[in-house]
């Protein structure tokens, strides 16, 4: 079933749409869940709530897999360009857009790991270690998934990164925020298709970016699993049929 609920963001001083994911037994199950913290949450579910008009569909890939799990997903702002704020953990110059992007990623990861999880898991049967919490998203949301699985790796031993959204300047600075101690077990599913840009050049550019960051990342001892998908397009209706991949990769 499908849960939804307003959350105060005091990282952000917002407020803040959840969809919740539960499966339709949970409350008699007896079972404690795993939990996927994703971004971008209005178009996990529901055409109707889609940005597109177009979801991902995840409730129902869950369950023709057979996946045990919670999937919460964070509503973005809506507002001008504070999704893409709200999803980078580095202020850059975008020259596609021509504007200058305020960083709010680390106020957003805060949020979920300090405000969004306690809350999830006092009122969910989860099981809150980090063995069994994970992290994931789209685009600017699997850029913060890769932030993540890094800078918060203390909190989640794995992540799945869908299409990153990932220019030079985050390449760079991706490759040079590696600080923190990367603890094992972690586990980093990414994936992006050649159709996504303009031409085999943006591909080939996306390519050698993603083997960038993920070399450095399995030198800390990441276990990444690839995925390039040679029809894939960045649209939810790809990352719908991917949705069989991922799945197994979190839940065996």
């Amino acid at each position: 079933m499908i849960l939804k609920f307003e959350m105060y963001v005091p990282q952000l001083d917002k407020n803040r749409r959840i969809h919740i994911y539960v499966p339709d037994e949970y409350e008699k199950s007896g079972k404690k869940y795993p939990v996927l913290y994703m971004f971008d949450g209005h178009n996990l579910f529901e055409d109707s709530e889609a940005t597109y008009g177009k979801s991902w569909n995840l409730a129902n890939k869950i369950k023709e897999t057979g996946k045990d799990l919670i999937v919460v997903g964070i509503e973005c702002s809506h507002e001008g360009n504070q999704r893409l704020a709200e999803y980078t953990p580095f202020p850059y110059a975008d020259s596609d857009f021509a504007l200058l992007v305020d960083a709010l990623g680390k106020e957003t990861m805060d949020f979920i790991v300090d405000t969004l999880k306690p809350y999830i898991d006092k009122r969910f049967p989860t099981k809150p270690e980090r063995e069994f919490t994970w992290i994931g998203g789209s685009s600017c949301g699997g850029s913060m998934a890769l932030f993540a699985i890094q800078d918060y790796n203390k909190y989640f031993a794995k992540a799945i990164c869908l299409s990153p959204f990932i220019r030079p300047y985050y390449d760079y600075m991706l490759i040079n925020a590696w600080h923190t101690q990367i603890e094992e077990p972690t586990s980093l599913y990414i994936s992006w298709g050649a159709l996504e840009g303009p031409g085999k050049h943006a591909f080939i550019q996306e390519t050698v970016m993603i083997t960038e960051i993920a070399n450095g990342l399995m030198e800390h001892g990441v276990n990444v699993r690839f995925h390039v998908k040679e029809e894939g397009m960045h649209c939810e209706a790809d990352w719908e049929q991917e949705a069989p991949v991922y799945l197994k990769f979190l839940v065996n």
